[in-house]
């Protein structure tokens, strides 16, 4: 796995991992994060290959090579099929981890997209709390942090992952140009105040993009739909294929979609800390964009601290609950009519 040596944080998650299994120290739950869930699945693989090999790791032995192909006997791989984990997957996953491992090695479970959640989840807390013996070790892998409860979180080791080329910050002049079209249309609310309708345009400025980036994964589906039609496969094999497809690209237009509202939220907490640090009597230095701070000096002053920090609160618990079915619309709207309102 070369693609790991490209970030010193990945190396020393390795040295950690390692130390732990050198010493036989296995916890019974990670959560493993990061921006690409084919290279996390790759290291959940390896890292339950290491935990029942019988030769250190060698990658070469029985129970290394079936591991790393994901068909191991004491491996449980759960793979959602929709864009949420529903409640038969996850009790029959958690029932499948009751069962006794072969040969007393330890029972894996890994846990893909775990960042899709789903009120099913919630389920999984017990088995993370009161593993079914001490031989069960879960791994859960999410590309979003912040979708994951913290109760979930509270409850696993967590290991953050870099991939090149795989941020927000690096997909493309397009997300540069909106992030920083995003920070002026905030300046601008917060200069003008009484601007509401401005303020309400925001949000819907953000679903516009929104609805330009999924349309390229929309495109995607319309050509990998031609391609299997076109194959000669059977019908009713082809509606398989199809209904699979559909439910990967839902996934994959959810996961844009949050990521977009996770990134404008990023924002919009930093300009309402920075107007609660201005409050606080705060210095330019302190402030995320110390250029804002005179306009936030003259926009916002005697004004009270506590309704900002309400908001940062606002966009705290919906970042939370962004897998859950809420409205980002209404959040947004909520958030910067929260700026404009005296």
């Amino acid at each position: 796995m070369g693609f790991l040596s490209e970030s010193p944080l990945n190396l020393l998650n390795l040295k950690l991992l390692n130390k732990e299994l050198a010493g036989k120290n296995i916890s019974h739950s990670y959560l493993f994060y990061g921006e690409n869930m084919k290279y996390l699945l790759e290291i959940a693989l390896q890292f339950a290959a290491n935990i029942n090999c019988q030769k250190n790791g060698c990658m070469q032995c029985r129970t290394c090579t079936n591991t790393l192909k994901g068909k191991y006997q004491n491996l449980r791989i759960l793979d959602p099929a929709g864009t949420s984990i529903i409640m038969p997957e996850i009790q029959e996953f958690i029932y499948s981890m009751s069962v006794s491992s072969v040969d007393n090695e330890f029972k894996i479970a890994i846990i893909k997209e775990a960042d899709l959640g789903g009120t099913a989840f919630n389920l999984l807390l017990k088995s993370l709390e009161e593993p079914p013996d001490d031989k069960c070790v879960f791994i859960l892998l999410a590309e979003d942090i912040n979708s994951i409860i913290p109760t979930i979180k509270s409850r696993c080791q967590t290991y953050s992952w870099f991939f090149k080329g795989s941020s927000f910050e690096n997909k493309g002049k397009i997300f540069q140009d909106f992030k920083m079209e995003t920070e002026n249309r905030l300046v601008e609310i917060m200069s003008h105040r009484e601007n509401i309708s401005g303020a309400l345009n925001f949000t819907g400025s953000v679903g516009v993009f929104v609805k330009e980036i999924c349309s390229e994964a929309v495109k995607k589906q319309k050509k990998e739909l031609e391609k299997i039609k076109k194959s000669g496969i059977d019908d009713d094999e082809i509606k398989k294929i199809v209904k699979k497809l559909d439910e990967k690209h839902k996934r994959e237009i959810k996961k844009i979609t949050n990521l977009i509202i996770i990134h404008v939220f990023d924002i919009m907490s930093a300009c309402l800390e920075d107007i609660a640090a201005v409050l606080a009597a705060s210095k330019p230095e302190a402030l995320h964009y110390p250029e804002n701070y005179n306009i936030i000096s003259e926009s916002f002053k005697n004004e009270n601290i506590n309704k900002y920090t309400g908001l940062l609160k606002v966009i705290i618990e919906n970042r939370i609950y962004l897998n859950q079915g809420i409205n980002y619309e209404i959040a947004l709207d909520r958030i910067v009519l929260g700026l404009v309102r005296h």
